[in-house]
């Protein structure tokens, strides 16, 4: 009864009492948009999806494979390591940072209710290293986990960086050590720089604050290492005026699940065949999947998303090894 309340006054806030920001090209005065795209999906809409619905079934559980965490010693920039979905921990010279960390059993506000994970956390929770910075790409449950945000907050008391809008969510929880941060604005931890980026994708966490909150992604600019995490988004031009400003990554961490029936998710949500065009957008020199395989969310199989990005690289003509996934638990080193 106390989150439900609690839920209400985060989503009243978000209708008129929360912090004003200024007018720009993805912010109208009431809330955020995507500039030059007409996306705004319907209850009518997700109702019209699930009725003519063709999910493919998910197994109820899959094992993880047992994977020793790698540290970060000389001649290695940067570790990634996939934890699900779009958790990464990402260890940089003297910095530890985690992005979109969920570690509950539902991406849901409830316990008993939403979708299940299938696989566990490739790293348990105990077994994280101390972390300095989470980065938040967005306030979907499943990206925006608060029961973990505030576990780290107990046990590290990291800073969070959110996009505008939702430093709110977190100070109502007692997390206090938050940045939020708009499109291309960018803050100093140590000797890394972190841009907050634009996407191509939308927020809400109750019927009442759609697009009241704003949505990214983050370039983290540690040199010798530079690290892109997408989060969540549709394909657009947002990626080659990444590259354009910032310069290509060293390591992409590119969403490729979600994306069935297209007629719903293509403005939010990349299928592989997307994905790999914006590995080239960026001129990546690795990119690496996640968003697939850990919640059953849309209607296509749980290999589909490797098994499409497969076709994808060849269809493409790029070299294998420049886009893959890693399994939970594993890690690549740069």
């Amino acid at each position: 009864m106390v989150k439900l309340f609690l839920i209400f006054l985060m989503s009243w806030s978000s209708l008129g009492f929360g912090r004003d920001y200024p007018k720009s090209d993805h912010y109208n005065g009431e809330k955020f948009f995507n500039p030059g795209l007409n996306d705004e999906k319907t209850l009518w809409d997700v109702i019209k999806w699930k009725w003519n619905s063709h999910a493919v079934p998910w197994p109820e559980s899959v094992p993880n494979k047992e994977y020793l965490l790698p540290l970060l010693g000389e001649g290695k920039k940067a570790i990634v390591t996939f934890i699900n979905h779009a958790s990464f921990l990402i260890q940089l010279p003297g910095l530890n940072i985690l992005t979109d960390p969920i570690y509950s059993d539902r991406m849901s506000p409830f316990s008993f209710l939403g979708p299940k994970r299938i696989r566990s956390p490739g790293i348990p929770f105990e077994s994280l290293p101390p972390i300095d910075v989470v980065l938040v790409s967005h306030n979907h449950y499943d990206h925006l986990d608060m029961e973990t945000l505030k576990q780290l907050d107990g046990k590290f008391h990291p800073l969070f960086l959110v996009p505008l809008g939702d430093e709110k969510l977190l100070m109502v929880e007692g997390i206090q050590n938050v940045k939020e941060m708009d499109w291309w604005e960018e803050i100093k931890v140590k000797s890394a720089r972190f841009i907050f980026t634009p996407s191509q994708h939308w927020s809400a966490r109750t019927l009442w604050d759609k697009y009241k909150s704003l949505w990214g992604s983050f370039m983290v600019d540690a040199p010798p290492a530079k690290i892109y995490f997408a989060g969540d988004t549709g394909h657009g031009p947002h990626f080659l005026n990444i590259k354009t400003r910032l310069g290509a990554p060293d390591i992409a961490l590119l969403p490729i699940g979600a994306y069935l029936p297209r007629s719903f998710m293509k403005d939010h949500h990349m299928d592989p065949e997307e994905a790999v065009k914006a590995h080239q957008d960026l001129g990546a020199t690795r990119s690496i999947g996640m968003h697939f395989g850990t919640f059953h969310q849309t209607d296509e199989g749980i290999d589909d998303p490797y098994k499409a990005l497969q076709e994808a690289k060849h269809k493409a003509k790029i070299n294998p090894l420049e886009f893959d996934v890693l399994e939970q638990g594993d890690s690549y080193a740069f």
